[in-house]
């Protein structure tokens, strides 16, 4: 398997974060276009030519919300991204940066559950933001341990 220094791994994922805000951002103006044409999507599963325009607007207010919350997690994670730079990890700074991810991940079953009504797909994007923000906030408990005894050790010292 191919390994590369940790440097140029943090250079990397923070480039990523970098593409993936710019991706969001021109998302955000797409958006109207986007979920139109989603709903108007033919397939076997749903029975979307029945959505009203109260519900076409429940739909694209959902989608902002999810772009929305996506675009505070990856600036959460740039930052987080930074501190390992720095090499300041085990710091409650980092251990807050993860926990605010996990609120985001969290956060997104609400809008992904509500466009579970027209999309039934949806609800399996809502199950895996859940076990995401699950899986993030088990990290997040490791982290603030090790912070605790990182900081305990340090005044040992």
């Amino acid at each position: 398997m191919l390994k590369i220094s940790t440097k140029l791994s943090t250079t990397l994922s923070l480039a990523l974060a970098i593409f993936f805000f710019l991706c969001c951002v021109a998302g955000l103006f797409a958006l109207p276009a986007l979920t139109e044409a989603l709903i108007n999507t033919v397939d076997n599963i749903g029975h979307r030519e029945n959505i009203s325009s109260l519900g076409r607007t429940l739909c694209l207010i959902c989608a902002y919300c999810i772009v929305l919350t996506m675009l505070l997690a990856d600036v959460l994670v740039f930052r987080l991204l930074l501190l390992v730079r720095k090499a300041e990890v085990f710091t409650d700074r980092a251990v807050s940066l993860i926990r605010g991810v996990s609120w985001c991940c969290l956060s997104l079953c609400i809008p992904f559950g509500c466009l579970g009504i027209y999309f039934q797909l949806a609800w399996i994007v809502c199950l895996l933001a859940v076990f995401l923000g699950i899986c993030l906030r088990v990290c997040k408990n490791a982290f603030e341990e090790a912070t605790r005894i990182k900081q305990e050790n340090d005044l040992t010292v």
